[in-house]
């Protein structure tokens, strides 16, 4: 007995949503932040490249904000900084191009003083042995030019908006401290396996405060909710529960209408 087409169509649509996650759109992931400290308030667009329309706008970024991740299908993004309020076919104060490939995730952050202000594409992952978490400290505070910073067995000296590579460092909590002169701040962070973790040091109102950041909960494995600074995580990208439940109910469907047109009348022979 042939199906009927409404049937074919729902096993198809069954077919569809419980496919697995990779026969998707590969998908990459981009936060953006403002950490220039004598930058003020800035709106910041995200556009596809070349287009004129954009797929998402932060308005009045201050410094030391940083955006939660967004999930971008694999391609390339062009990211443009205007002055806070400024009408959006304004000049950009700075822009930049980022190549978005699937899987992997970046910070775009607009960096060093403002008479000089960039915008800098930061690789946010980073492939890591078992039992290592990457740890990253990037110096963007103008009243301390130069710093020294602990975590553990990690001791690096960093200047002024200086974004280092990850370090390993052990999984575990590690109090991590950055210091000038008689100036530190310091701050525990959980480092999970596996995970990569970013601390950008402040100006803050009375000496340097440090901003914890989760990159990666693994590789691969994107975090999930916020991040420590309460500004947002990435989302997971596989397929949404509400297709299974959808699933689930197609299943009975159909399932019904053959039982159906096997005993008519609903009767059993």
């Amino acid at each position: 007995m042939k199906l009927p087409r409404l049937l074919t169509g729902a096993l198809l649509l069954i077919f569809l949503a419980v496919s697995p996650a990779q026969a998707a759109p590969q998908v990459g992931h981009v936060r953006l932040a403002h950490l220039s400290p004598d930058t003020p308030a800035v709106d910041v667009y995200l556009y596809p490249f070349g287009g004129d329309r954009a797929k998402l706008v932060l308005d009045a970024v201050p410094y030391g904000g940083v955006s939660p991740y967004q999930n971008l299908s694999a391609g390339q993004y062009t990211v443009a900084m205007r002055p806070a309020g400024a009408a959006p076919d304004t000049q950009p104060v700075l822009s930049a191009n980022v190549r978005v490939e699937g899987g992997q995730a970046y910070t775009v952050a607009g960096m060093g003083p403002y008479k000089s202000i960039r915008l800098q594409v930061l690789n946010d992952s980073m492939e890591l042995p078992d039992g290592k978490a990457g740890l990253r400290v990037i110096a963007a505070s103008l009243k301390e030019r130069t710093l020294t910073v602990t975590a553990g067995d990690l001791k690096e000296d960093l200047r002024f908006a200086d974004t280092p590579e990850y370090t390993e460092v052990d999984a575990a909590m590690q109090k991590i401290t950055a210091a000038a002169g008689d100036d530190s701040a310091s701050a525990d962070v959980r480092l999970a396996p596996g995970s990569t973790n970013t601390v950008v040091v402040l100006d803050g109102k009375r000496g340097l405060r440090l901003l914890p950041l989760t990159d990666a909960a693994a590789p691969g494995v994107t975090p999930q909710g916020a991040v420590d600074t309460g500004l947002g995580g990435l989302a997971p990208t596989g397929v949404p529960v509400w297709l299974f439940g959808l699933a689930g109910a197609l299943v009975l469907a159909v399932g019904a209408v053959l039982v159906r047109l096997r005993t008519p009348s609903g009767r059993t022979t």
